[in-house]
């Protein structure tokens, strides 16, 4: 299989096989993204991985595949020097749509080197092989100027050849053959735009692609770029990659939700999860269940949501708010500020100069080494300052607290 190439501008797709060769689902994303040369196109997104040993499969994310000659297209697809009039220069590429869903799809091109304005002499007519109308004919430079040329449909699975003749007027002089034009030619589908959950916001422009499980227990694996991934129901695994990631647990008690590096968005979803934050500055929603839920390495925020959590807050300078539940919160290692929220909540600030807020319930607040202020709230509680300068507020018991 070979990959999409498109210079400037490119159309992502994500799906996901069962390892019977169904399509499980097909989400459709409309995403810009700026690269510099194919072959970086050919490095970043010819992805094919097999992400568990049920066989849900990552794809690149566009469904069009591009090909010259039954390889990859070259690198420029076009570079036209050295021209005599007359002198004609052809391609035929096929494209390929390589999805089970009916796309549509647009023809462009991009120019990247000219020398003495050699678009505005040439002339260029593309038509599909096989027909005897042209799709544009013309100077290759009102071509660039043009807006996509909309090419209409492809059924699922389809194929179409397209012919690119690239011409050096006959009545042309001289002063042109030491003239240059490179371009490339961009093919791309018309899929909606990616839709982010209100928690992901801040992603928005980021996020270059999608992917979707099922309603099973999926492991599910991304890749370096910055993905959506909507694990549905079910036990699942995910692992983001690198990348700034939004991941979406949805229902089910999902077993590992890792957002590997990058500063990532992670939402739990309602069931008892297992979440790792990994390395980066990430925002951690744990949502309804009894969570067990590692930061990881990075200033963090964690909103561990409803039921009995178990937070640790990993290296960092962490804010994590239990919320609503009997948590046990351990702020670990940095400057960390914890709110315990209502329950009977044991919230501990490790190493560094920590905030404990108990907030409702009857609390156990320890601060551990380090200058700590520790405030109980209302209740019955108990305030640690262990090692350290601490200062303890509104408490039934304290110890070790100078204030």
């Amino acid at each position: 299989m070979f990959i999409n190439l498109k210079s400037l501008i490119l159309n992502h797709k994500s799906r996901l096989y069962s390892v019977q060769g169904r399509t499980l689902h097909v989400v459709e994303r409309r995403i810009l993204l700026f690269v510099l040369l194919p072959f970086v196109l050919y490095g970043l997104y010819y992805v094919y991985e097999n992400t568990n040993s049920k066989g849900i499969k990552t794809y690149a994310q566009d469904p069009l595949i591009v090909t010259y000659q039954g390889g990859p297209p070259p690198n420029p697809m076009f570079s036209v020097s050295d021209m005599f009039p007359g002198d004609e220069v052809e391609k035929i590429f096929n494209v390929e749509n390589d999805s089970p869903e009916e796309e549509g799809v647009t023809m462009d091109a991009v120019k990247t080197d000219e020398f003495k304005a050699f678009a505005g002499i040439l002339d260029v007519e593309i038509a599909e092989v096989g027909s005897s109308s042209l799709i544009f004919g013309g100077k290759l430079q009102a071509f660039f100027d043009s807006p996509p040329i909309n090419l209409g449909y492809f059924p699922a699975g389809s194929d179409k050849n397209f012919r690119v003749k690239v011409k050096f007027p006959t009545d042309a002089n001289n002063d042109y053959q030491e003239a240059k034009v490179v371009f490339n030619i961009i093919w791309q589908t018309t899929s909606a735009p990616i839709v982010l959950p209100p928690e992901c916001a801040q992603l928005a422009g980021v996020i270059t692609s999608v992917i979707e499980g099922t309603e099973g227990n999926d492991r599910i694996r991304g890749t370096v770029a910055s993905e959506l991934i909507i694990a549905k129901g079910g036990e699942d695994r995910v692992d983001a990659g690198r990348g700034d990631d939004c991941i979406v647990g949805g229902e089910g008690s999902d077993r590992d939700l890792d957002g590997g590096e990058g500063s990532d968005i992670i939402l739990g979803g309602n069931g008892n999860d297992d979440i790792d934050g990994g390395s980066g500055n990430d925002t951690i929603y744990g949502n309804d269940g009894n969570d067990h839920i590692d930061a990881g390495a990075g200033d963090d925020t964690v909103y561990a949501g409803f039921g009995n959590d178990k937070i640790d807050g990993g290296a960092g300078k962490d804010k994590i708010y239990a919320d609503e539940g009997n948590d046990h919160v351990d702020g670990d290692s940095g400057d960390d500020e914890i709110y315990g929220g209502a329950g009977n909540d044991k919230l501990e600030g490790s190493s560094g100069n920590d905030k404990l807020y108990g907030e409702e319930g009857n609390d156990d607040l320890r601060g551990d080494s380090g200058n700590d202020y520790l405030d109980g709230g209302p209740d019955i509680d108990v305030l640690r300052g262990n090692t350290g300068t601490d200062t303890c507020v509104n408490s039934e018991t304290t110890f070790s607290c100078e204030l």
